[in-house]
């Protein structure tokens, strides 16, 4: 991961607890993001799709909602629609650790 990656995880994982703080429960959105971690963790073939940068952003939503549209709050939905827009997919696992630091 590049230098630019990992500010912008940070930066993404402040403004998300932001968002949940004023909005939602942010220990809702913790479980969510260790979720959405795990599942892309353990379906690589689910991670590969959505990194794939051949795919076509609206395909890869079409994906995201199938999978997690009825399970994760539209905040968490909202940050996967922004990381499949900028195909930045991979960044999840560190959004979700950042995040974490963020709940002590």
């Amino acid at each position: 991961m590049d230098t630019m990656d990992t500010e912008n995880h940070e930066t993404l994982a402040r403004a998300l607890f932001s968002i949940a703080v004023e909005r939602w429960h942010p220990s809702i959105v913790n479980y969510e993001l260790a979720e959405i971690d795990g599942i892309l963790s353990s379906h690589a073939i689910l991670g590969r799709a959505l990194s794939d940068s051949g795919i076509p952003a609206s395909e890869k939503r079409e994906i995201i909602t199938d999978v997690f549209g009825s399970i994760l709050s539209p905040i968490s939905l909202g940050l996967l629609d922004l990381l499949i827009e900028e195909n930045k997919i991979h960044m999840v696992k560190d959004i979700s650790k950042s995040y974490r630091h963020l709940l002590k």
